[in-house]
């Protein structure tokens, strides 16, 4: 059967007191469920994907695809930009960034090393069959035409003060201090996570703070005291690079993503945020949150807990760690929340970020697999009353001929004034302009009306638009 039925099939919508839930098969293997619970108010929006099937897979990707761009920012991105650039079916945020967009903790991006470890930090690694958590150990050396060797400090990332950092075409840009050396390579291999490395010396740059990175090419920037130990190299030397990532075993794992702290083992809470740098009230306090678990059965759920929302209060990383259990998790590990938390389908957010709008991040986990294709006949939204603030108002999608597409095969998703749930209930939150949009037939549909004041005089508009 055509249209959404094969790929968003398996609606249920079940009291689990004091929750409801709903459940839609996106593609054989990839399941996005929403929980609504009552007290707390609270909103989570999740993917359950099983690893191995041979229809979707995961892949960790790096906003813009590269660490750092010179625009306004940084090289950062939002998810759901990033998923429609890429073609994914559905997309998660996944480690910290500062502004400037580089990935904080270990980045793998099938096979390829983009970011090293931070060693304190709890990593979620996967690979075709199965997932894994655990804390990753970088180290680097550098071997120069001397004899001597000097230690690396990091991979794709912005010089420090003393440090060498050795960057690939993935960082985009090299980057250091004013006074800072740059030494443009000759190397045309994506770095594994334990490598070596034998490339010849091009040129030696001392006036390029940020130096693009050009395919088959590398750049060692080096500051302060390590740029003293370079100051006799000159093109056509050799320098020889070795790094080594340990944690995971590589011949099993091809990507990875950091965040922290740990929140579940052995299908018990188990945070440990104070260990691994986190401060009190970051654990203990409610937030929007962005987690990841593993199923004894090797299924992963990725979790987006709405917050600082009237719908939505958030989650402590205890309470985080709870909902992994209820979804049948024995490990998981917590990732970065607040603003940035989103769960994308179809390009879209399902989940409403609590900054009002997607906030830029630095990288994702990414489902690619069939979309379904748009198929002719216009759709729409009838609205036969617009609700009031604390109203709500079950919608229909409707095809050209009037009839009804069943719930089963539609995702809705509401953005401004009010939100939506699974079952196509709007309820308002606030007066002001709200966006209703339902992805159905291969296609969003969307309508935009206005929530009224609570003003027996106040006029409402209507407007709708089909989105191809």
């Amino acid at each position: 059967m055509r249209r959404l039925t094969a790929l968003l099939a398996c609606c249920i919508a079940v009291a689990l007191c004091p929750a409801q839930s709903w459940e839609k098969l996106l593609a054989p293997g990839l399941t996005y469920r929403m929980e609504v619970e009552a007290a707390p108010p609270r909103v989570i929006h999740a993917l359950r994907f099983s690893l191995g099937t041979p229809v979707v897979r995961a892949e960790a990707e790096l906003a813009q695809q590269r660490v750092y761009a010179e625009d306004p920012a940084q090289g950062r991105e939002t998810v759901s930009l990033l998923a429609r650039r890429t073609g994914a079916l559905a997309g998660v945020n996944a480690d910290f960034f500062p502004f400037t967009g580089d990935v904080l903790g270990l980045m793998v991006r099938n096979g390829e090393l983009i970011s090293e470890p931070e060693p304190r930090r709890a990593v979620f690694g996967w690979g075709p069959t199965e997932a894994v958590f655990g804390y990753g150990r970088w180290t680097g050396s550098v071997r120069l035409p001397d004899g001597s060797t000097a230690p690396l400090a990091g991979l794709n990332r912005e010089c420090a003060g003393g440090e060498l950092v050795l960057n690939f075409p993935a960082a985009g840009l090299a980057r250091g201090p004013q006074g800072s050396v740059a030494i443009v390579l000759g190397a045309s291999l994506e770095p594994a996570p334990t490598g070596v490395l034998s490339a010849t010396v091009r040129q030696v740059r001392t006036d390029a703070p940020r130096l693009p990175i050009e395919p088959g090419s590398a750049v060692l920037v080096a500051s302060g005291a390590a740029a003293s130990q370079l100051a006799s190299i000159r093109p056509g030397d050799a320098l020889t690079f070795e790094w080594r990532t340990e944690g995971f075993d590589w011949s099993r794992v091809r990507q990875a993503v950091g965040g922290g702290p740990w929140l579940v083992r052995n299908r018990q809470p188990a945070v440990n945020a104070q260990a691994e740098g986190f401060a009190p009230g970051f654990s203990a306090n409610r937030h929007p949150r962005t987690a990841v678990g593993r199923t004894p059965e090797g299924d992963v759920w990725l979790v987006a807990i709405d917050g600082r929302q009237t719908m939505s209060v958030g989650a402590t990383l205890e309470e985080t760690a709870r909902v992994l259990i209820r979804l049948g998790c024995v490990e998981g590990i917590n990732l970065d929340g607040g603003g940035s938390t989103v769960l994308s389908l179809f390009g879209l957010a399902m989940n409403r970020p609590s900054d009002g709008q997607e906030r830029a991040v630095s990288n994702a986990v990414l489902f690619y697999g069939p979309r379904p294709q748009p198929e002719d006949g216009e759709l729409r939204i009838p609205l036969e009353a617009i609700p009031p603030v604390g109203g709500e108002i079950r919608l229909r999608l409707l095809r050209e001929d009037g009839s009804q597409i069943p719930h089963a095969e539609v995702l809705w998703t509401a953005a401004g004034a009010a939100w939506i749930d699974q079952g196509g209930t709007l309820r308002a939150l606030r007066p002001g302009p709200v966006t209703v949009r339902a992805f159905a037939r291969g296609r969003w549909t969307e309508r935009t009306f206005e929530v009224p004041a609570p003003n027996p005089t106040a006029r409402s508009s209507v407007r709708s638009r089909v989105v191809r």
